[in-house]
């Protein structure tokens, strides 16, 4: 029940016939009463959550890589250093 010197700390007026309102009890407990139209008013305890800040870095340090991994310069290792692209005519865009 709410008592007198329960201090109500928050209002959320969903329309005019409902709403939930947070008391702050003397002792700095919280609860919340919901009114509903043509319902008895509901009482419960909210459920508090941390929130707790990230202080990740700015960017992510990427391992270095070397010019030798097997992903790099594929076709000249596959066609040798001094191989070059040749056009292919009547062969259309691939998508």
């Amino acid at each position: 029940m709410i008592k007198k010197e329960d201090r109500i700390i928050q209002m959320l007026l969903y329309n005019s016939t409902e709403s939930d309102m947070t008391y702050q009890r003397p002792d700095k407990t919280t609860y919340v009463c919901q009114i509903r139209k043509d319902k008895p008013n509901t009482f419960y305890i909210p459920q508090t959550q941390l929130e707790l800040p990230l202080d990740l870095p700015k960017t992510v340090s990427k391992p270095p890589i070397s010019q030798d991994a097997p992903h790099m310069n594929i076709l000249e290792r596959y066609y040798g250093k001094n191989w070059k692209l040749t056009e292919v005519k009547g062969l259309g865009d691939h998508y």
